[in-house]
């Protein structure tokens, strides 16, 4: 079985749709070094607002007071509350797959890396549950954005299923696993962990949590726990 047609989607792909959605392509980088501050601290003020006052609440003109800027200076760099979502998402999702990369990470065993794996997307989860949050909120009521957000959710699959691919290939994962299907299965289980426990009732990443979801995910595809990382 293939995945579906977006989950082969990254980043670039992922900011197309986000420009198709707000219905303005990408800004362009400011030309000087206050423009670029200026845009910066517009992100910054549009995030908290929407955090605060969840994205159906809040309008251009509560993020003009929290950033305390002139309403032209926020249409110098965006054109409407769309387009500064889609902005500060593009922002926070390129942050988290960075943040989230363990390919460099020096381990012993795979198991390892597919626990520090979990332990960077829990942290993660937990720097930026304010927003993600919203983003569900967002996704929720508005189908077009869900397309979307299926698409961010299947960039994560994706590189889960690459890996179980690779450890296929080596023969120290169960070949009967669908890499697809699981890939989607493991980052439902970690996404829909991460919201209820850490966004809903704010509980605070911890080893154990960790080594569940480590668990669940190394038994789910019949992981030789003693494979050593093979390196590049």
């Amino acid at each position: 079985m293939r995945f579906p047609e977006a989950v082969d989607a990254d980043i670039e792909d992922i900011t197309r749709a986000l420009s198709v959605w707000s219905g303005v392509g990408a800004a362009p980088t400011p030309k000087n070094v206050r423009g670029v501050r200026t845009r910066q601290h517009l992100l910054k003020a549009a995030t908290e607002a929407f955090i605060r006052l969840g994205y159906l609440s809040c309008s251009v003109e509560d993020i003009l007071q929290e950033a305390d800027v002139s309403r032209g200076t926020f249409y110098a760099h965006f054109k409407s509350k769309k387009a500064i979502f889609a902005a500060v998402i593009e922002e926070s999702l390129d942050s988290r797959l960075r943040g989230t990369a363990v390919s460099e990470v020096d381990v012993p065993l795979v198991r390892d890396r597919i626990e520090e794996s979990v332990r960077r997307f829990l942290d993660s989860y937990w720097r930026g549950r304010g927003l993600s949050m919203v983003i569900e909120q967002v996704a929720n009521t508005d189908p077009s954005f869900r397309d979307i957000r299926l698409i961010i959710r299947d960039s994560f699959a994706r590189r889960i299923a690459k890996g179980i691919r690779r450890q296929q290939a080596r023969g120290i994962a169960d070949s009967t696993v669908d890499p697809a299907e699981a890939g989607l299965v493991i980052i439902a289980m970690m996404t829909n962990f991460a919201h209820t426990e850490l966004g809903w009732r704010e509980r605070r990443p911890s080893e154990e949590m960790v080594d569940l979801l480590t668990r669940f995910w190394v038994q789910g595809i019949g992981l030789d726990e003693t494979a050593p990382v093979i390196s590049r």
